[in-house]
């Protein structure tokens, strides 16, 4: 499955990654939390290199400058996130109508939706932005 992120009202192009997901039947719900279980995992990898100094590849400098977005590890350590407080904000975020999910073009509006997805299949999350003064 690949995950595409796009907040509205930027001019950032869509960011991109392929994502495993168990087999099985799922909801918005089982989806959203395998995806931040993820988030998080990552999150915490990069904090381990926190405070190392990192020199970027020339390939690295290569994908990034093709991607328009060259990162280089955080410089201080970030908070303490647990995939269960961080899963409880998604989903709130969700139910608060702060992003929009779809799956294959088709908008997923509850969280116990059940979603069909294929091995091919486009996870899109769109946040949304307030509007200034609005």
């Amino acid at each position: 499955m690949l995950v595409e992120t796009k907040i509205v009202g930027r001019r950032t192009p869509f960011e991109r990654k392929p994502f495993d997901l168990p087999a099985g039947p799922h909801t918005l719900r089982s989806l959203l939390t395998h995806l931040v279980a993820g988030e998080v995992a990552a999150y915490e990898e990069r904090q381990g290199s926190v405070g190392v100094l990192r020199v970027l590849t020339e390939q690295e400098l290569l994908s990034g400058a093709a991607a328009g977005k060259i990162q280089l590890a955080p410089q201080e350590r970030g908070g303490v996130v647990t995939p269960e407080e961080a899963t409880r904000t998604a989903l709130r975020a969700f139910e608060d109508g702060l992003y929009y999910v779809f799956v294959d073009d088709e908008q997923v509006e509850t969280l116990d939706e059940t979603v069909a997805l294929q091995p091919d299949s486009t996870l899109l999350l769109l946040r949304l932005t307030a509007l200034a003064g609005g």
